[in-house]
């Protein structure tokens, strides 16, 4: 799989079309799929929530437009390790059937969080094992597509250490990364200085956004502590696949009342001026 951009377009608009044409004109060719409206004035629907039938029109639609699902971005596992098992379960199997109608490469899950009023020492066993058995069922009932784990200050794997716990169980064939800077400053950890080395093996995706933690705030890639220059620089693409942008600026002070496709193109832009200064390649950034 070559380097390359993609977008978590719901951060453009919720209806499909408008997500599909932001991507066609910022030139990027992958969709991180989380919520959308198929129409219009349609209700919005978590990727876990479409139907079959409108999996199938979703295909047809990302098809005609040459944008590709790159990744299923589930809400899987995003909550504690003892959440009702059918709601896991329901999310996990609705999950894989999209990535399978999709042709994902990704589906994308967290690592659940101790229980409420527990410690993550205490639930570690409990969080591993219940990891271990998303994995494998992703593997067994997915058609070609890995797990990919993403860290979160609110999860088991809120700092370095703690993802390197969950991943070092496997191969990075059998699960890979989405590095999120964005996460690790909020918990506290300086993403490259403590995170970066010890994770770096598994790492195939990075999630582009970054925070201010002296004051807390969303702020555009590169102006906050996520280390970005740094990451950018040690950063080898061809072991890291894709630059995911959700620079979550339409949820910032930074973005308020602004356009999510300006949003968008800004974060696209700053991402490659980057790239530049630190002599990695620009990826492709165009739709057939």
């Amino acid at each position: 799989m070559s380097w390359g951009m993609s977008g978590m377009c719901g951060e453009i608009a919720e209806p499909l079309d408008e997500q599909i044409a932001g991507l066609r004109v910022l030139g990027v060719p992958r969709a991180n799929l989380t919520k959308l409206r198929l129409t219009a004035d349609g209700p919005a629907l978590s990727i876990d929530e479409l139907s079959d039938e409108q999996l199938a029109e979703l295909r047809r639609r990302l098809d005609g437009s040459g944008i590709g699902c790159y990744c299923v971005t589930s809400p899987v596992a995003k909550y504690a390790v003892d959440t009702d098992e059918a709601k896991v379960e329901q999310q996990l199997t609705r999950s894989i059937e999209a990535a399978n109608v999709l042709g994902s490469r990704w589906i994308r899950v967290f690592s659940f969080a101790p229980r409420d009023g527990s410690t993550a020492a205490e639930d570690r066993d409990a969080v591993k094992g219940a990891f271990e058995r998303l994995v494998r069922r992703i593997e067994t009932d997915g058609d070609g597509a890995v797990a990919l784990l993403e860290n979160n200050y609110r999860m088991y794997t809120l700092d370095g250490d703690s993802t390197l716990d969950i991943l070092s169980d496997y191969d990075p064939g059998e699960v890979a990364l989405a590095f999120d800077a964005h996460a690790y400053v909020v918990s506290e950890t300086r993403p490259f200085d403590e995170a970066w080395s010890k994770v770096e093996p598994w790492v195939r995706v990075l999630h582009l956004k970054d925070y201010v933690a002296a004051t807390g705030t969303i702020v555009p890639i590169g102006q906050g502590d996520g280390q970005w220059p740094q990451i950018m620089k040690a950063v080898d693409p061809e072991k890291v696949e894709d630059l995911a942008l959700e620079p979550h600026l339409h949820n910032s002070a930074y973005g308020k009342g602004r356009d999510g496709l300006d949003l968008f193109r800004e974060a696209r832009d700053v991402v490659l001026a980057m790239l530049d200064a630190t002599g990695n390649p620009r990826p492709a950034t165009n739709v057939n």
